[in-house]
């Protein structure tokens, strides 16, 4: 099986190649066919990754997977070879029809990585640069690498190789005034030095701070940075941000050898909400209210960002603690970028973001915004209530009955909702898909999700 699904990764390979040729030479409807041809070689460099994993080429799965990418793939090379017809006349005729069958041929491509086809036979979680995470990880800080330039959507170069925060609106003149720091000497006394004692399995050392003149317990997390520029990207980002459903930045340490480290708020019995949902039984299922907080909460949270003008990039259930109160807060900014306004856009980076949760625009590499951070909420709120991740081509009929309602798998107890909890459910359901649509334009922002909830 393994030698079937390699002979497959091959094709895709070999087609993909095959496109990159076919655009150089293209002499009608350049722009669509280089779209395809950026998307092509997106696929050739994970398929090459995908190839290097034994055990996942021995999946059963595996081979339907990459025919039915190869096949998308033939079909856009068989129409950008039509590309370069001769004829100037016949050229310009059938210009307008041919860009229509391209962009499809381009959405066909996008829809099998985006639904999971190709895309989860290769990473589920690509995220460049993932920092030891705060909630959900067991990992020691101590082996965290740095991260790249390209792994932060934040930092580029400029033609001159020099690397800059790429935020749109400018930070303040000094984007760390407000914001405590400490000494490495008064981290180590609190972590009596950074001993297993102290260290908590989701990532983070635990220890009293003096913070503002009072004594603060703090969660202290390993930060790692290439350059200066990226610690005053994480810090001018998160040093206004105040809100219960934020996790609170108290302060950082900067020290000759990195990484440097981050002080947050510590919150006692926190889950993430990837543990919560992955370790649900049916004795520990959430009644309607209490989940319909969690979702209520990251949508406050959210919709705060947004008004900020802060991208977060990377929504998932990772990134979002669920306090023992079941109000949540989301942590986690390393991908996050500040936009210069509510309509602002900014290239999109498929190697940004996790599968499964990242918006089909990242995916394309087109230009994403604030609408992208919507999609990833609506894939969570769904999520939630339906026990599965669903994409914008599933089929998501609305739940009429309470046995309807019960047949779902989601975060809550379906045998503790009543009727006159469904209509509250339904539209949750209903706001989900809508978060969700293919067409960034068609999503509401978060002010509007904020809005339907509570209606």
């Amino acid at each position: 099986m393994a030698d079937i699904a390699l002979g497959s990764a091959v094709r895709v390979v070999n087609v993909a190649l095959a496109i990159k040729t076919a655009v150089d030479t293209a002499k009608q409807n350049k722009k669509d066919c280089v779209e395809i041809g950026k998307l092509a070689a997106l696929v050739n460099s994970h398929t090459e990754r995908l190839k290097k994993k034994t055990e996942a080429m021995a999946d059963p799965a595996m081979r339907d997977a990459l025919e039915a990418m190869a096949d998308c793939l033939d079909d856009a090379l068989l129409l950008i070879a039509k590309c370069n017809g001769k004829c100037f006349l016949l050229r310009y005729l059938k210009a307008s029809d041919m860009s229509k069958q391209l962009r499809r041929a381009n959405d066909e491509i996008s829809k099998k990585m985006l639904l999971g086809i190709f895309a989860t036979c290769v990473d589920t979680n690509i995220a460049l640069g993932q920092r030891s995470q705060y909630a959900g990880q067991a990992e020691n800080p101590r082996s965290s690498q740095p991260r790249t330039d390209q792994a932060r959507p934040g930092v580029t170069k400029n033609d001159k190789g020099k690397t800059m925060v790429a935020t749109v609106r400018r930070a303040e003149s000094d984007p760390l005034s407000g914001i405590a720091q400490f000494s490495l000497s008064q981290l180590e006394a609190a972590t009596n030095d950074f001993s297993e004692d102290s260290y908590d399995k989701r990532g983070y050392y635990k220890g009293v701070l003096l913070h503002n003149g009072l004594d603060v317990v703090a969660a202290i997390k390993k930060f790692s940075v290439s350059n200066d520029l990226e610690l005053q990207h994480e810090l001018s980002i998160r040093a206004k941000l105040q809100h219960r459903n934020i996790v609170k930045l108290l302060g950082y340490a900067k020290v000759e050898e990195r990484p440097c480290f981050l002080v947050e708020e510590y919150m006692p019995n926190a889950k993430s909400l990837e543990s919560i949902i992955n370790g649900m039984s049916p004795t520990s299922r959430l009644d309607w209210p209490s989940c319909f907080k969690i979702i209520q909460g990251i949508a406050k949270g959210l919709h705060y960002l947004h008004k900020q003008w802060v991208l977060y990039m990377d929504l998932k259930p990772a990134s979002i603690l669920v306090r023992s109160d079941m109000d949540p807060v989301i942590v986690n900014f390393g991908l996050s970028v500040v936009l210069d306004g509510d309509d602002d856009t900014i290239p999109g980076d498929a190697l940004a973001g996790t599968l499964g949760y990242v918006a089909p625009e990242k995916i394309r590499r087109a230009n994403v915004s604030l609408k992208s951070d919507v999609f990833s909420f609506g894939v969570i709120l769904l999520e939630m209530i339906t026990g599965r991740r669903v994409s914008p081509f599933d089929d998501l009929p609305e739940w009429s009955s309470i046995e309807m309602i019960r047949s779902m798998k989601g975060l809550f107890d379906p045998a503790l909702a009543d009727e006159s909890q469904l209509m509250k459910i339904n539209r949750c359901r209903e706001v989900g898909l809508k978060c969700i649509e293919w067409d960034p334009k068609c999503r509401p922002t978060m002010a509007d999700v904020l809005e339907m909830l509570n209606s």
